[in-house]
């Protein structure tokens, strides 16, 4: 079976408390910043060695630690979906994506982080990718 690197953005509304000044004297206020936040992730889509039907699994990284990847359904010219587990947590994240041209576009919900876009590119590779070099 193929491996498939993923590598994309998610999107995620923020607020955060932050101090405004406030022109003519009136002095500085706690104010509420709202924002869109880009975060990078990267990983690898592979088959699961512990599924007897043949299904894929993975691993993946961002800023909020390793996760892994169950569920996973490629569809390499036209939808992907897949469950995301952080290793450090208990919640699940489902992601799913229709490709758009060359690049995957889609959308996650989770009970803590709710909802948001997500976009990623899906590059199949070689095994050997996987191995280290041949000493020469």
């Amino acid at each position: 079976m193929p491996i498939y690197l993923i590598q994309g953005f998610f999107f995620q509304n923020k607020s955060w408390l932050d101090i405004g000044y406030v022109p003519g004297g009136e002095g500085v206020v706690s104010i509420i910043r709202k924002g869109l936040c880009r975060f990078m992730f990267s990983g690898v889509i592979y088959p699961d060695q512990n599924n007897v039907l043949g299904g894929l699994a993975g691993e993946m990284n961002d800023q909020f630690g390793q996760s892994q990847l169950s569920h996973v359904i490629l569809f390499p010219d036209e939808r992907v979906k897949f469950v995301k587990k952080y290793n450090h947590r208990d919640d699940r994240i489902e992601y799913e994506f229709i490709k758009e041209g060359s690049i995957w576009v889609g959308k996650y919900s989770g009970p803590v982080v709710k909802e948001g876009n997500a976009k990623c590119i899906i590059t199949q590779v070689p095994e050997e990718l996987f191995l280290p070099p041949q000493k020469t």
